[in-house]
């Protein structure tokens, strides 16, 4: 069936509908996770469920397909029907309560995501599913957001969200994947990320934390104090008040949020004199960009 899906299907690359077509990345993914019994698996944007069937190979007890596209209804429900452990699930995956709406929590998440939501979406996953016990994430992303996810410190596509996944465990970038593996072929690169959640699992709702990344990040030409200047609170923080918190922190008055160690982020986030007066929709803003 899902052959006939990909002839007839019209794509929706609005919402990122790039189906995986090559066979070999979908067996690297399964393979590379270890599933075994007792995981429970969470796949967003299964499409046609290539990556879906290669997962449902292996010994996981249940796996959630969650898609957005109710016109993939009836090629999804065919694969549940003749495997009792598949269990799609329609719905926005940026908006659904992963709290309540899954039977049991998940422990992995493994999907080729949308690319235009990936950050938002890591956000999300980040937020609600790593305080309940996931504690890993095999995910096809844009070559682009896999660097600025794993990106070490000095680099110019170290991020916030990639500086938070640093804070909570690691990732590795593990290959790069060509447009022909899927269809229709995006413009750009993919590459597969594996991230592993081992600590700090709730740091990623931290308001003071969020508000820290989304203030030194919001120009990312312009240096820390600069930014702080700028963006901390309604009347800003004094030049004054910004050298001195990082000359306490022994960070030079040039420093930029990309050159900081996650141990700096770590001392600051702990530094009294960083207030929180910026609402969550301007955080929101940059962290998710």
């Amino acid at each position: 069936m899902h052959v006939a899906v990909r002839k007839h299907f019209t794509h929706n690359t609005d919402i990122g509908q790039n189906f995986l077509i090559d066979g070999t990345i979908a067996a690297f993914m399964a393979e590379r996770a270890e599933l075994c019994e007792k995981d429970v698996v969470l796949e967003i944007g299964p499409g046609d469920g290539a990556l879906t069937r290669a997962l449902l190979r292996t010994p996981l007890s249940v796996l959630y397909a969650l898609e957005v596209d109710e016109r993939l209804r009836g090629c999804l429900e065919n694969i549940a029907s003749r495997d009792g452990r598949c269990r799609p699930v329609f719905c926005d995956a940026l908006r659904f309560d992963y709290k309540s709406g899954l039977d049991a929590l998940p422990s992995k998440i493994i999907a080729n995501l949308p690319y235009h939501i990936t950050t938002p979406l890591l956000w999300t996953l980040l937020e609600q599913l790593a305080p309940l016990g996931a504690e890993y994430m095999l995910l096809m992303v844009q070559k682009e957001a896999a660097a600025r996810m794993a990106s070490a410190a000095g680099h110019k596509d170290r991020s916030p969200l990639g500086i938070t996944i640093e804070a909570m465990g690691e990732a590795e970038v593990l290959r790069l994947v060509p447009p022909s593996a899927f269809h229709p072929q995006p413009k750009v690169m993919s590459a597969i990320i594996e991230i592993r959640i081992s600590k700090n699992r709730n740091i990623a709702n931290d308001k003071k934390w969020r508000r820290l990344l989304a203030a030194s990040f919001s120009q990312r030409r312009k240096t820390l104090c600069n930014n702080w200047c700028a963006g901390l609170g309604a009347s800003g923080m004094s030049r004054d008040k910004a050298l001195e918190i990082l000359s306490r922190h022994g960070l030079p008055p040039l420093a930029r949020a990309e050159e900081l160690p996650l141990e700096k982020w770590f001392g600051l986030m702990e530094d009294p004199a960083f207030v929180l007066n910026a609402s969550e929709k301007e955080d929101k803003n940059v962290l998710e960009s």
